[in-house]
């Protein structure tokens, strides 16, 4: 799921990036730290691993921040089932009745300069191999297509640490890692005031 986000942002460096912090966090409660580090790993163009348990508005806060740096964003949940075209695409048919294996990556993770794997350590081992090239190189390799990528950031999200060490290897692709906890009691009722202060805010509100 691509999409293109390209919010006006001033003309210092600087304040364009305390702005995308900002309004990012808006609405999030106890998620500042986190909408900072996605946001600075952005710049850096590092990825980022965010641990937690369900209902932690990890997929929110990745939300916000695409939006606010802008860029076409990829967003997927990954299963045990996930094919690699769900990814990067499907085959392209029409070359293939050529003899040659392409990809059409038009919408999907190649192109993307943000991208979203919820539940990333669920992929197959073909999709984590293709991922690898992905997050260190840039670089889309599979069959006959070649692509640069031009991924800035990509955060992958679990909710918990793998205990296989095969996935290791892809995990200590991501260099920065955040872990979330749901929110504490104390904060229920500012979380439910962010809320409404949102639903006010949309159209129709």
């Amino acid at each position: 799921m691509s999409q293109s986000l390209s919010p006006a942002a001033p003309a210092n460096p600087a304040q364009a990036l305390r702005a995308a912090i900002a309004q990012a966090a808006v609405g999030l409660v106890d998620r500042e730290v986190l909408v900072d580090l996605l946001v600075l790993a952005g710049v850096a163009g590092e990825h980022v691993l965010v641990v937690g348990p369900p209902g932690t508005a990890k997929s929110e806060a990745v939300r916000r921040v695409a939006e606010a740096l802008g860029g076409r964003f990829f967003e997927y949940l990954l299963g045990r089932f996930t094919e690699p075209s769900e990814l990067f695409g499907p085959v392209n048919l029409a070359r293939l009745r050529e003899g040659l294996v392409e990809t059409d990556v038009a919408g999907m993770l190649p192109e993307a300069e943000i991208a979203f794997l919820d539940e990333v350590f669920n992929g197959s081992t073909a999709i984590l191999n293709t991922l690898l090239g992905i997050l260190n190189e840039r670089q889309f390799v599979r069959g006959h297509t070649r692509l640069r990528c031009p991924l800035r950031l990509c955060v992958g999200a679990t909710n918990a640490l793998p205990a296989d060490d095969s996935l290791a290897a892809f995990a200590d692709r991501f260099l920065v890692r955040v872990f979330v906890e749901p929110i504490a009691d104390p904060m229920l009722e500012s979380l439910l005031l962010a809320g409404r202060s949102l639903d006010s805010r949309a159209p129709g509100g």
